[in-house]
């Protein structure tokens, strides 16, 4: 796949076929990420590559987080280790919102029962990686905006390698909410933040989550040219 073509055809998975990725093959697309740049060659990334009864744990840990804080509304407890400092820009929200009616229109179409069950396990099934057979946590050394650029360097690169396999990705914050999971069944220390996390599998071709249209803003919002 040609590099402009895999940048414009990647998109976020959010189901996935049950099939686990071979190790083999996680390998070489973490051996790829290793080349991506970084402010000073610092490399300041970890990765832990999860898979089989580990990942079940984390995802039986993350059911148990959704069914004890989970309102109706919202958590009434998250604890990551990189919180929002301010409130989300309002000039964006039109752009979330926008994605959120695309979703639901193509996963409750008119007509359809039971909305709100569908949805509630939909969000479930969105904080446990979205069942995908392999996620990755991504932590690092310090959480310096220098760092944070790095690890979505990095994470951008995994992405991308792993359409070269045949592989959907979904980078995601809504499953790192309650870092203590990891520090307690992975052993990630206290002092290095978990920054985000990845979802990646083998992506089912035929869920309606994964063919809606993916809207983007034109250049002319975007960009301001300047002597160019």
């Amino acid at each position: 796949m040609e590099i402009i073509e895999a940048i414009r055809t990647r998109r976020s998975i959010r189901s996935f076929k049950p099939d686990p990725v071979p190790r083999k093959v996680l390998e070489e697309i973490m051996d790829s990420c290793r080349w991506a740049p970084s402010g000073g060659n610092a490399q300041p990334w970890h990765f832990a590559v999860l898979g089989g009864e580990v990942l079940d744990k984390v995802k039986a840990k993350l059911r148990e987080k959704i069914e004890e804080y989970w309102d109706g509304t919202t958590f009434t407890y998250m604890n990551p280790d990189l919180p929002r400092t301010v409130p989300y820009p309002r000039e964006l929200m039109p752009r979330t919102q926008k994605l959120r009616e695309q979703i639901n229109a193509y996963l409750y179409p008119p007509g359809t029962e039971d909305v709100e069950k569908k949805e509630a396990e939909r969000r479930a099934k969105g904080q446990r990686f979205f069942d995908a057979p392999n996620a990755i946590i991504i932590y690092c050394d310090d959480a310096s905006p220098t760092v944070m650029g790095a690890v979505g360097i990095a994470s951008q690169t995994i992405c991308l390698a792993a359409l070269a396999y045949g592989l959907g990705t979904c980078i995601m914050g809504q499953s790192i909410i309650w870092p203590e999971i990891y520090r307690e069944l992975l052993g990630i220390p206290e002092g290095k933040p978990i920054a985000t996390s990845i979802a990646i599998g083998y992506p089912d071709t035929d869920a309606p989550i994964n063919n809606f249209p993916r809207p983007r803003e034109s250049l002319d919002v975007l960009v301001d040219w300047h002597g160019v």
